[in-house]
């Protein structure tokens, strides 16, 4: 960790909005620097330190790459939240109510779950090998946790979910609410990686190959090429979640994919290998087939049998 070298330059917000920004993640990374993070700055979800603590450990560890260098899944979209926060000044959670959850209507999205919704919460469950499903659901407090940041941590429901979605479907408006001006969505939604950055596998596998990413979403640049992954139009957009989740806007076909599974993944250090091997990937393997299911439907690609 002490064989290092200055930046040649400070991060950009456009770093942070891409994973670009030199910063990581315990599980997206190896060797001492994915361990570091786990030991500096505790799990990815559930962290028990604040965001001015968090931020003062987080600026104690090197960079990975130099900002701007290549695509690196990280801690950015976190880095973000808390940066929305200090400029709005107050909590990343609150901004997100007063700017988002609450003008879309999106009352069963927070932080936390109030015990008055807690009979509703679905379980988390992780999968091993041939042994039965086993619950791993995160303990709820009676309180919101200190650590609400931008990559991740929100609890929701599939209407909840489908309402974000059709904002995004919409270029930023929804029920005659606007929240993304229409050239900030064409920013969002047009690939900003290199060629060079998008030949780099990510979680150990070629996921680049016919899509590129935006600010925050991996849009599809080539159905064919991506068609050994999953299924879309070109223009297509989304993001998938840590335990399974993943939605997709497609303005060609007017339609939204979601699929919903709550499959856990180990997010400890050096943990993507499971991703590349498919080791005890559960529900995750029928996402492929659910996407190529739904297009085949549209008279996109062959039906699966």
């Amino acid at each position: 960790l002490d064989e290092v070298v200055d930046a040649p330059r400070d991060i950009t917000v456009e770093d942070l909005l891409t994973h670009r920004s030199g910063l990581a993640y315990g599980f997206t990374s190896v060797g001492p620097i994915a361990h570091a993070h786990q030991e500096v700055l505790g799990p990815p979800l559930g962290n028990p330190h604040g965001p001015d603590q968090w931020m003062e450990r987080l600026a104690g560890l090197p960079l990975s790459y130099a900002p701007g260098e290549r695509f690196h899944y990280s801690h950015a979209t976190d880095v973000l939240g808390f940066l929305v926060g200090r400029v709005a000044g107050a909590s990343y959670q609150d901004v997100l109510k007063a700017k988002i959850l609450e003008p879309l209507g999106m009352t069963d999205t927070d932080f936390w779950c109030p015990p008055k919704k807690r009979d509703r919460m679905a379980k988390l469950y992780k999968a091993e090998d041939d042994a039965p499903l086993k619950d791993v659901s995160f303990v709820h407090e009676d309180y919101p946790p200190a650590f609400c940041a931008g990559g991740g941590g929100l609890i929701s429901t599939v209407d909840d979910y489908l309402t974000f979605a059709r904002l995004m479907l919409n270029r930023g408006e929804l029920n005659g609410v606007r929240l993304i001006r229409e050239d900030t969505f064409d920013l969002m939604t047009s690939n900003r990686l290199t060629p060079e950055q998008r030949a780099i596998p990510f979680m150990g596998i070629p996921f680049w190959l016919g899509q590129g990413f935006g600010l925050g979403v991996s849009v599809i640049t080539d159905p064919e090429k991506q068609a050994w992954m999953g299924a879309g139009s070109t223009g297509a957009f989304g993001w998938p979640g840590a335990f399974g989740t993943w939605w997709q806007a497609d303005p060609e076909e007017d339609m939204i994919l979601i699929y919903l599974i709550q499959n856990s993944m180990e997010l400890g250090p050096e943990s993507a290998s499971q991703v590349a091997t498919g080791q005890r990937m559960g529900g995750r393997a029928a996402l492929p087939i659910f996407q190529k299911q739904a297009y085949a439907a549209l008279g996109k690609g062959p039906a699966l049998v």
